[in-house]
């Protein structure tokens, strides 16, 4: 008679199971948005150092404390085509802001694709409240 040995798990260790496909969707969306914001961070940096750099060309002194240039969304593209330092700064910071905003959007697309309607609805309310508050401080600047 022969004794089958069954290997059993080391005291204090947890048996692992196989991961579940809610749970590899998970990390995919994860890693997604990891991605996403280092890219994102990446490019921030780029701009801003880019900026500076041309601030220091053009005998800008970046630690003077003089007025900013006025922020004009529209310009930016302009400014940069025209390798202005203030484009590559204001392209910079919006990038940064940008990314918060983006991580929800990704978030709530990767939780509908996987069909968790619950989060994909929170994702959306987010957005939207982000939306409202950005069209209040526009109402309140003028």
């Amino acid at each position: 008679m022969t004794a089958e040995r069954t290997s059993a798990p080391a005291p204090g260790a947890q048996a692992t199971s196989a991961p579940t496909p809610a749970t590899q969707a998970t990390e995919r969306i994860e890693a997604l948005i990891a991605r996403l914001l280092v890219v994102g961070t990446y490019v921030a940096i780029g701009f801003v150092l880019v900026g500076v750099v041309l601030m220091l060309g053009h005998g800008i002194d970046p630690l003077v404390h003089a007025t900013a240039p006025a922020f004009d969304l529209a310009a930016v593209p302009s400014q940069i085509a025209a390798l202005a330092p203030e484009g590559f700064l204001w392209a910079g910071l919006v990038t940064v802001l940008c990314l918060p905003i983006a991580r929800v959007i990704v978030a709530g697309l990767g939780f509908a694709r996987v069909g968790d309607r619950r989060l994909a609805l929170v994702s959306v309310m987010v957005v939207l409240v982000i939306v409202v508050s950005i069209l209040a401080a526009r109402g309140l600047e003028g």
